[in-house]
């Protein structure tokens, strides 16, 4: 368990509840003693039925009938591991995949953490908005910072909010069929710091702010219409311009801040780059839109510091900022935009490596069960190996004797595997990023390293076959 939250630690929900449970590891010892003496009673009652006569008669005789269980069991783990090896390849090409998907944003020397200003300490949205603009401006003076803002969610954590919108001088949808985005309320220099390209139009500036609300009463709105009542513009991404203005500019065209008519209007002012939002893997479809800071002031907001350096070395500077604002304040959910992409691929991290662990496990005994049974042939067959060289039989001939026997146990069960990778690995799609559950190129390259890791159990075996001297053999018994 501790190894699994080694590689994910969000991988278990409540791990820290989990203890050793004396009952499953009395089950678990109960079931491996159980399943030894089953094993081992197989053998012993083959031994116990052999008839010493048709035992004295099939001295020199090669590999009979009876062994078929021994070759039997080589084929089920060649096919098994066939199988699991063929899981853990798609999951690597996969991961592999998964990584190298651009997120639309750059996340080196970038780290954040999150404030949430108390609502009865901080009211009113100008002090909400003075403490974060304070901070981020001291921020901005530490050494080896390069750039900081703040957002109400990042890219990869699925953390942001969600608002309907209509498209203003078309008709309003029916209501099921309105249109979501994914939206953020961010800082001017957001963009900047994550590196998210600005394609049309321009970023917030200082000018978007919540004066055009000076003389109008907002007595009659409620907590939330007073704080989105003072927004008046939008930044949102290429998806959201392609979809809604496939044709036209969309800078300078309006939605509805809402599902009705009467919601506020907004302008688009930029177009940005699409990012991932929900994580690498995942490729939602909403649109995503962007609110400044200074017009939706929330209370809570995670603050981004772009370094020239390690950001780690930043975080103990930025809580002293924080401090010299409000001393009783802390600061929580501290992580490094690294550390957060690689959460965002936890879970496929957890499922390659205890596939790999699972797979190395069952190749170690395919390897130990084809040299163990190739071995054994070997000293079960020295006497008849002995006639062969005796007649004139070659090294070499009985070198190939012994790999050939070896390697039509592993192709069979490399072609059960194979089988039953092709049905089993269907249930892996919803895993995959990137690669067809009966990915070729894995399914070939898996069954070329299992007969390669054959060839080598077996080599051992063949070449000790070829030192049987044929006078001490056929005195063998």
């Amino acid at each position: 368990i501790q190894f699994i939250l080694y590689i994910s630690p969000t991988a278990i929900p409540r791990s820290r509840e989990i203890s050793l449970d004396w009952r499953v590891l009395g089950f678990t010892l109960g079931v491996s003693f159980l399943t030894g003496i089953l094993f081992g009673l197989v053998p012993a009652v083959q031994a116990a039925e052999v008839d010493v006569h048709e035992t004295l008669k099939e001295t020199g005789r090669g590999i009979t009938g009876r062994h078929w269980l021994r070759s039997s069991l080589v084929i089920v783990a060649v096919a098994t591991t066939m199988v699991l090896l063929i899981g853990a390849g798609l999951m690597v090409r996969s991961f592999y995949r998964l990584q190298n998907v651009h997120p639309g944003f750059s996340y080196e020397r970038l780290t954040s953490f999150t404030v949430t200003l108390p609502r009865g300490k901080y009211p009113t949205e100008e002090q909400r908005s003075e403490f974060f603009n304070r901070l981020l401006d001291n921020i901005r003076t530490l050494p080896g910072v390069a750039s900081a803002a703040a957002a109400s969610g990042l890219p990869l954590g699925n953390n942001g909010w969600q608002t309907s919108f209509v498209v203003e001088g078309r008709p309003l949808p029916p209501r099921s069929e309105t249109p979501l985005m994914e939206a953020c309320t961010v800082t001017p220099d957001y963009f900047r710091a994550m590196n998210i390209p600005l394609l049309r139009g321009r970023y917030f500036d200082d000018h978007d702010n919540r004066s055009f609300l000076a003389g109008r009463d907002l007595s009659k709105y409620n907590e939330g219409e007073r704080l989105i009542s003072g927004s008046n513009v939008i930044i949102v991404d290429e998806e959201f311009a392609r979809r809604h203005w496939p044709s036209e500019e969309a800078v300078g065209k309006q939605i509805r801040f809402g599902s009705n008519a009467k919601a506020p209007l907004l302008t688009v002012v930029g177009v940005v780059g699409r990012v991932k939002m929900e994580g690498l893997a995942e490729d939602s479809q909403r649109v995503q839109g962007y609110f400044a800071f200074a017009q939706i002031p929330f209370n809570g907001m995670t603050v981004i510091i772009k370094g020239t350096g390690d950001p780690n070395q930043l975080i103990g500077a930025a809580r002293q900022q924080v401090a010299s604002i409000d001393p009783n304040q802390p600061i929580y959910n501290i992580r490094t935009m690294d550390e957060i992409r690689g959460e965002s691929v936890a879970p496929q991290r957890l499922n390659l490596t205890l596939l790999s662990i699972f797979a190395g496990i069952a190749l170690v005994l395919a390897i130990v069960g084809i040299y163990g049974v190739m071995s054994y042939s070997v000293t079960q067959r020295t006497h008849e190996i002995g006639i062969r060289m005796a007649i004139g039989a070659q090294p070499r001939d009985v070198f190939r004797m012994v790999i050939g026997h070896g390697m039509t146990l592993t192709i069979i069960g490399i072609a059960f595997g194979l089988v039953g990778a092709f049905a089993l690995t269907r249930l892996m799609a919803t895993m995959l990023f990137g690669v067809k559950p009966t990915d070729p190129a894995t399914f070939a390259v898996i069954a070329l390293l299992l007969i390669a890791i054959a060839l080598i159990a077996c080599y051992i075996p063949g070449r000790r076959a070829t030192k049987v001297d044929p006078v001490v053999s056929l005195r063998y018994e």
